[in-house]
């Protein structure tokens, strides 16, 4: 890991940084490497940079403002600064580093401390990543233990001279967890009284408190221990780049006891490291109160994790599947309201990733046992049978036909299955009644038999020979998939409809005249971000005469 030191142009940076600061660092350093340990994964820590003995090797970089041009958020612009001033000094790329930037920003009036500018902020990957702290004279671990009045703050009341290093200690170490790519996680309630408060929820401010008496101090959650083993900061053995595949073979939820148990098997060629789950109380905005829980699959693939102390509140659940070089995220709402968890919105999303790869491989057979059993689980929904029985359309769709040569007696027909003059979409493939081998359409939960993948941008045109009056349709965007579209309708060139621009979670309804009209073109164009994710879908496309 690097240390960068940054300090505004009116201030100097203080002549003891490398001793003192050497020490400090060791102290975390030191605490990673007991908290690993604690968990088995053996005398793991990062790794610091001495330009001998002793002396941290620090790279100095001076602020092109004064203290009062950092407010509070400008984290990243310190961050911007140091980055740029690597690059040119010391011919370094920041974005491939570990980098620790400890900012000179604390200020002494007599026995009142202020800290100008950010106080804490990171991010990162398990390759690489960046933290701020700030630093200070009075910083140094030599003063933990200490009880003596450390001054005060108008932000944060009265603190010994321990209490006050202890919060700069934590900030550090919290936000390194950060920088090696960990999010927030709260102890569990069995946690507390013996191991304290978790690092990487409000732990920072608990740092080092059982030297003093004070707690049982900040500690790392299983779940925290278990990600670092898989960083390249404290694996010797990282690897990011790595081929093969990762997918589910098996993926359910159930409740047993008082538990959420998640189970499943893991189909992959990855050497997997575990599996974390955080539960997460919607309730409470922010994430720092998600407790988290473990596994850790068998030879075969097969898992199993409980998780507990639910409380009658919606959650958010997400899991994280972690390897050796990276991880795969998945997250979904649930809702544990009566007391007993909600369970078809997990299997529901559990079970898409399982439906799409099935479909994608042509393995009907491997879809219909899923419907099935979604069918058993949860007769109540008829979603899951409806899409079993689209199935069969699935795998033998209708002959295409000519709308303009329907016979009048037949007063409306669906355009799903309808032969076209031109196609295109703006990624993968035209595609009618399922995203071809992408999944089932869905918008807003609500499951469509009878659609047209319009992926912007796209065009379809069809030739109605002037039959038809009306043209009724429903349109949105795939759910899961945050894009952006614009729909479109053409009669013989000229535009008989235009949407506002249509976001995820969107479900619309139009009519349009098309009396006279020989030529209808359905379109879609890309508004924000390009087209990136933009999966839209003409559904319902009914010809009324």
């Amino acid at each position: 890991m690097k240390v960068a030191y940054f300090t505004p142009n009116d201030r100097e940076p203080p002549e003891d940084r490398h001793e003192r600061l050497g020490r400090v660092l060791k102290h975390v350093q030191e605490y990673y490497r007991k908290q690993m340990e604690s968990h088995g994964y053996g005398p793991l820590t990062f790794a610091l940079e001495w330009s001998e003995p002793g002396k941290l090797k620090i790279y100095d970089v001076k602020g092109e403002g004064n203290r009062y041009d950092y407010p509070e958020g400008a984290a990243w612009k310190v961050h911007q600064e140091v980055r740029e001033a690597l690059r040119k000094q010391h011919g370094m790329d920041a974005d491939n580093e570990y980098l620790l930037i400890l900012g000179n920003f604390v200020e002494w009036k007599e026995d009142l401390w202020t800290e100008y500018g950010p106080r804490g902020a990171g991010g990162g990957s398990v390759a690489a990543g960046y933290a701020w702290a700030s630093d200070d004279l009075h910083v140094d671990p030599d003063l933990l233990t200490s009880k003596e009045a450390g001054g005060h703050s108008a932000r944060l009341g009265n603190y010994s001279l321990g209490k006050y290093n202890a919060y700069h200690f934590g900030v550090i170490a919290h936000e390194l967890g950060h920088c090696f790519g960990y999010p927030h996680d709260s102890e569990r309630d069995s946690q507390k009284k013996t191991l304290g408060v978790s690092l990487m929820g409000t732990g920072n401010y608990n740092y080092a408190e059982e030297i003093r008496g004070e707690g049982a101090g900040a500690f790392l959650t299983d779940a925290a221990a278990l990600f670092l083993s898989t960083t390249r900061a404290f694996n010797p053995a990282f690897n990011r780049v790595l081929e093969g595949y990762f997918r589910f073979d098996r993926l359910e939820a159930d409740y047993m006891g008082d538990k959420l148990v998640l189970s499943g098997r893991l189909d992959t060629r990855l050497p997997v490291a575990g599996i974390i789950a955080f539960n997460d109380n919607l309730n409470i905005p922010d994430d720092y109160d998600a407790t988290s829980w473990v596994a850790k699959p068998d030879e075969k693939g097969d898992f199993k994790i409980e998780i507990g102390e639910l409380e009658k509140v919606p959650y958010q659940l997400r899991l994280k599947f972690l390897f050796h070089g990276g991880f795969l995220d998945l997250s979904m709402n649930y809702s544990n309201l009566s007391g007993e968890p909600d369970l078809e919105p997990i299997n529901t999303f559990l079970n898409v990733g399982a439906i799409n790869r099935f479909l994608d491989e042509k393995r009907y057979d491997e879809v219909e046992k899923i419907l099935n059993i979604l069918c058993e689980k949860y007769p109540q929904n008829p979603k899951w049978a409806r899409k079993l029985k689209h199935l069969a359309t699935v795998q033998s769709p209708p002959e295409r036909f000519k709308p303009g040569k329907v016979d009048e007696s037949q007063a409306h027909v669906d355009l799903t299955y309808a032969a076209t003059l031109e196609e295109s979409v703006g990624w993968y493939e035209p595609s009618r009644g399922i995203l071809r081998d992408l999944g089932f359409m869905e918008v807003c939960g609500a499951f469509f038999e009878s659609g047209i993948f319009a992926h912007a941008n796209s065009r379809y045109v069809f030739s109605l020979d002037q039959k038809w009056k009306e043209f009724e349709f429903a349109y949105g965007i795939q759910d899961r998939h945050p894009g952006s579209v614009v729909f479109v309708i053409r009669g013989d060139g000229k535009e008989l409809f235009r949407s506002q621009i249509v976001k995820s979670g969107e479900l619309h309804m139009g009519q349009v005249n098309i009396s006279g009209v020989d030529k209808l073109e359905l379109i879609t164009e890309e508004s924000e971000n390009l087209n990136h994710n933009d999966w839209g879908l003409w559904l319902r496309p009914t010809l009324i005469r």
